[in-house]
């Protein structure tokens, strides 16, 4: 997606107003702290450990040869930076149309899920940590920000993806239990979804991620969870979303990058249906994996 054609959902509600309530909130200020801590445990701790070489994990390089047919465009940082002010205006609004005692409640659950996220990525950071070809590119503050801040050692599954995508399915689950209108929760999770759509595409615009790190974070929100949070037919309309509109991507190249990451996210299902858990799957695959 081009920058300029990238309109922020739900931009009319400032994420200040999240910044300014849930962490002080006496309902949500534990909530909002375990979500900072284990964020930093299973996140920046991770993969700092291993740049100050406290670790020295496994890396595995997850490119694939198709991420070569994404072409590296700067601009589209802005949109990648905006993952986490999304879910922050997301939880602005709930605040501002259900008022704070409600919208605090909400809020919890979002929180919550997303946290559990960062405990389900450090499961597989945990056991290899994986990486891909970011350019040096430096011509940007926001490029100095993430080269400065992220070791970039933490790519399968992308997080960045697994909370976007993520929160869509959350609020899907959390509007199934208010009294908004049908046209507001469409509206409310076209919204999201859009977001969510071209924030997914940034990460492989700006190089923080491949396509298999895609896949692998639409198979953990699916395997991960109990059935019907996140199922597979939805994991398949965010694949066949992406790239509609190839302004940079042309020559069928879309095509082929849906088509392989729909292959792999069915292929890690299908592996996980012979394994009592979920990681085994993704840990096999790390395992195995060339990037050739």
């Amino acid at each position: 997606m081009k920058t300029e054609l990238y309109s922020k959902p739900f931009k009319k509600y400032p994420s200040i107003i999240s910044f300014l309530i849930l962490p002080f909130h006496p309902s949500s200020i534990k909530t909002s702290f375990s979500f900072i801590f284990t964020a930093w445990k299973s996140f920046v701790v991770i993969q700092n450990k291993q740049k100050f070489h406290i670790t020295r994990k496994n890396v595995v390089n997850v490119e694939h040869p198709l991420d070569e047919k994404i072409p590296f465009v700067p601009s589209n940082v802005k949109i990648y930076m905006d993952f986490v002010w999304l879910f922050c205006r997301i939880m602005a609004m709930f605040i501002v149309k259900k008022g704070i005692t409600e919208g605090v409640r909400l809020n919890k659950k979002i929180i919550r899920f997303i946290e559990g996220l960062y405990i389900r990525g450090s499961h597989i950071y945990n056991h290899a940590l994986s990486t891909t070809k970011r350019p040096h590119y430096l011509k940007m503050f926001k490029f100095v920000v993430i080269h400065l801040f992220d070791p970039h050692l933490l790519c399968v599954p992308s997080l960045h993806v697994a909370i976007v995508v993520g929160v869509w399915a959350k609020v899907r689950e959390i509007l199934s239990e208010t009294s908004f209108s049908e046209e507001e929760k469409s509206q409310i999770l076209d919204d999201i979804y859009y977001g969510s759509i071209a924030i997914t595409e940034s990460v492989l615009f700006v190089k923080q991620h491949s396509i298999n790190c895609v896949a692998g974070a639409l198979y953990m929100l699916t395997a991960s969870h109990d059935n019907g949070f996140f199922t597979e037919e939805d994991a398949n309309h965010v694949i066949n979303s992406l790239f509609l509109e190839p302004e940079y991507i042309k020559d069928g190249n879309e095509i082929q990058i849906r088509e392989y990451i729909g292959k792999m996210y069915k292929n890690l299902i299908e592996s996980s249906k012979n394994s009592t858990d979920w990681e085994t799957a993704l840990y096999n695959w790390l395992d195995t994996y060339k990037n050739t």
